[in-house]
């Protein structure tokens, strides 16, 4: 089967998630990625999970994941030979995707007019905390700080005044993750442009601005309706995490027609039957008034059960589930949403699927993710047409850096 992606050829010299993520998109669906690490590795290959608990750079569930059907190369940058490799791999490639600090290739000699002349019709995707240009432009970011400058810090436990603790991020990557499904977005909207072009492009993706696209029904919210959740410790009253008799789960009743199921589901309790509670800005001044109610009468309620009721009724909820609870998920087993991937050194085990299903090109992983300096000849003898003799000498030279390969 000819994949949607097939004869894209991207070089992708990123670390940890959102470029990683990115770039498994692209190679998921048949691109050509070829993922550039310094001699050490990418910084994801020290994070786990780690099979029984036992770290193995070859062995991060991070890493695992969001390096899928990619060859990968190690390449110092701070050697001439290095920069050399690296500069055919430019002249090769369609896509560059980096995620390193702003400023960091050019520091190694590769400034955006030196990258464009290189290959003047490369698409050069670029994703930094908070952008190329602008007063933080130079602002370190991570998960945490990130979050909480996008705005998403709303809607975390740190943000109430009632609750004395430092501040807190959201569990996992989320940050990341958002960011490089965005920057894949915008890049295959540009080598879609480039058919009709034919000129490259840089793109400029800054992940505060990616969480706060996602966030700006919350601000604008808190600016226009003046609403706030100082009162309660970690969620908005009588709406999203909510406990249940057996678990949690997260309710997202806030359109009115929503909020008129809810009702109904609830067996229209009198606390309810003011029709007032049907209009958006009568709940979001009042919802602390009835918000102890609906959480006993949740929590009277089983978490499966009333999760299929308000289903049906389209209101937006989901259960809190563990890992355990997503393997045994009769919708992800109908949909073949875990898949097993066999890697040389981690084994067999079971990856999580893609946020979307093509039936003309499905995605699939063509191979793990790839050893540390795994490819290195191949890509070097194949890619860019190194000799045998220019290969070993680019490997005497430290071109590679000290792998074990």
């Amino acid at each position: 089967m000819v994949t949607v992606l097939h004869g894209i050829k991207i070089l992708e010299y990123t670390e940890m998630v959102a470029g990683p993520y990115c770039g498994k998109l692209f190679a998921d669906l048949g691109a050509d990625v070829i993922k550039i690490e310094p001699p050490e590795g990418d910084r994801a290959r020290c994070f786990g999970p780690f099979p029984d608990d036992k770290p193995h750079p070859e062995k991060s569930a991070l890493f695992l994941y969001n390096n899928t059907s990619k060859r990968g190369v190690t390449l110092d940058l701070n050697k001439h030979a290095g920069k050399d490799a690296f500069k055919r791999l430019l002249q090769w490639a369609d896509v560059l995707i980096d995620n390193h600090p702003n400023g960091h290739l050019a520091q190694l000699g590769f400034e955006d007019a030196t990258i464009q002349a290189i290959n003047p019709h490369l698409i050069f995707t670029c994703i930094t905390p908070y952008g190329r240009t602008g007063p933080r432009e130079d602002v370190k970011g991570d998960e945490l700080t990130i979050a909480h400058a996008g705005s998403l810090g709303n809607v975390l436990p740190s943000r109430s005044a009632n609750i004395d603790r430092a501040p807190v991020k959201p569990g996992g990557s989320q940050v990341g993750y958002q960011s490089g499904i965005t920057a894949a977005f915008v890049t295959l909207a540009a080598l879609l442009g480039r058919g009709k072009t034919g000129k490259g492009r840089i793109i400029d993706i800054s992940m505060q601005e990616v969480i706060l696209g996602l966030m700006r029904p919350s601000i604008t919210g808190a600016r226009y309706l003046r609403a706030h959740w100082g009162r309660v410790p970690d969620r908005p009253p009588a709406m999203g995490r909510m406990q249940t008799s057996d678990g949690y789960l997260v309710l997202g009743a806030v359109e009115d027609h929503h909020f008129g199921a809810l009702r109904e589901v609830m067996g229209n309790p009198s606390w309810l039957a003011d029709d007032r509670w049907l209009i958006m800005a009568y709940r979001t001044h009042h919802a602390p008034e009835i918000a102890p109610l609906l959480d006993a009468w949740m929590a009277q309620q089983e978490k499966d059960d009333i999760h299929h009721k308000l289903a049906r009724r389209g209101v937006p909820l989901g259960p809190v589930n563990s890992v355990k609870d997503l393997l045994e998920n009769e919708q992800y087993a109908f949909r073949k949403y875990f898949h097993e991937v066999e890697h040389p050194l981690a084994g067999k085990q079971k990856y999580p699927g893609w946020p979307y299903l093509m039936s003309a090109s499905p995605p699939t992983v063509s191979r793990p993710a790839p050893l540390l300096g795994q490819h290195n000849e191949e890509i070097l003898c194949k890619e860019i047409g190194c000799s045998a003799t220019e290969f070993q000498r680019l490997k005497k030279s430290g071109a590679f850096g000290k792998t074990k390969r």
